[in-house]
């Protein structure tokens, strides 16, 4: 960190959300820089500085969380952000409280306005709670490369960066010998490859349990990160339970059991999250190749669809799935 009488200046990938939050106790700054500070998530702390009038974040890739800048009055007049995304409800709640928000290079879905802040901040905030006491080799993902999937991905790396991450078991379950997408696979690989993981495989002809069973008793897994939401499941009534009794015992979580279909879509457009290219071509919920067909709901005049964040009803969100081969 460098600082003067009146600024502060925060650099690199070792600042933290604690470290802003410390700093921000000091009294008479008027200006404030972050620059590529990948491991913070929330800038709420900001808000605490009562002298502050100008904030500048530079290529912080994870903020998440305004927070009190969003809901409270304060001397800040002017944010500019530099390829530092925002989502629309963000944005919007700024600028209703006076504050300049200037996007250089930033991209801003004001027309999206979810997720809300708070939900996004809620499933940074149970990362952080259930992992407290769990060794990173403990841990596991189920990562299927579906939309759902690459969202709670972004999230484990908000909170631990791909170095950590690199240390959990990263698992793609079969799918009880159904036919995968070809185009799933190759988005699933690349992902991967891109972020330096190395994905575990089970054998494709094995059931989800089966395939659980056996990364239980090779990999010691505790805990699970699911990306299963409440309209997903009828059998999982909370976000955090064990696994039911006759599975291999370990904790679940779900970190987007509250999120709706709307919030998946706000938050990958908003943030530039990489995402298979089969729902840009209208499908919005993949299942297997051949119980999978695009949403007819989006399908145009001209026989093509709309992609998938166009879909104006949530309910109808699995409507392509189930087809017949």
């Amino acid at each position: 960190m460098e600082e003067s009488t009146q600024s502060l200046k925060f650099v690199g990938a070792d600042v933290t959300n604690t470290d802003i939050a410390q700093a921000c106790l000091r009294q008479a700054v008027t200006h404030v820089e972050l620059h590529n500070c990948d491991r913070v998530t929330d800038v709420s702390a900001l808000a605490d500085i009562p002298t502050l009038v100008e904030a500048r974040i530079y290529s912080c890739k994870r903020v998440r969380c305004f927070g009190l800048l969003c809901q409270k009055e304060s001397s800040l007049r002017k944010l500019v952000l530099f390829r530092t995304p925002i989502t629309g409800a963000q944005l919007k709640d700024l600028r209703s409280h006076g504050i300049e928000v200037v996007l250089k290079e930033s991209t801003g879905f004001e027309k999206m306005v979810r997720p809300s802040e708070s939900l996004v901040k809620s499933s940074l905030d149970l990362i952080r709670k259930v992992t407290a006491d769990v060794k990173p080799e403990q841990i596991g993902i189920a990562f299927n490369g579906g939309k759902d999937s690459v969202v709670m991905m972004d999230l484990l790396l908000c909170v631990f960066g791909s170095e950590v991450m690199k240390k959990f078991c990263i698992f793609v379950l079969g799918i009880g010998g159904m036919e995968e997408f070809n185009e799933m696979v190759s988005f699933r690989e690349n992902y991967a490859s891109t972020n330096g993981f190395v994905l575990t495989k089970t054998d494709s002809s094995l059931s989800m349990k089966e395939g659980l069973e056996y990364l239980k008793e090779t990999r010691d897994i505790q805990l699970v990160f699911m990306g299963t939401r409440k309209s997903d499941s009828a059998h999982q009534k909370e976000s955090v339970e064990r696994t039911t009794k006759g599975w291999p015992d370990m904790l679940r979580v779900c970190l987007l059991f509250n999120w709706s279909y709307e919030d998946i879509w706000g938050y990958i457009l908003a943030y530039g999250i990489p995402f298979c290219s089969l729902y840009a071509e209208g499908y919005t919920s993949l299942g297997s190749l051949n119980s999978t067909a695009p949403n007819p709901l989006l399908r145009r005049s001209d026989g093509t669809f709309s992609p998938a964040w166009e879909l104006s009803d949530s309910s109808a969100e699995r409507n392509g799935r189930h087809v017949k081969a």
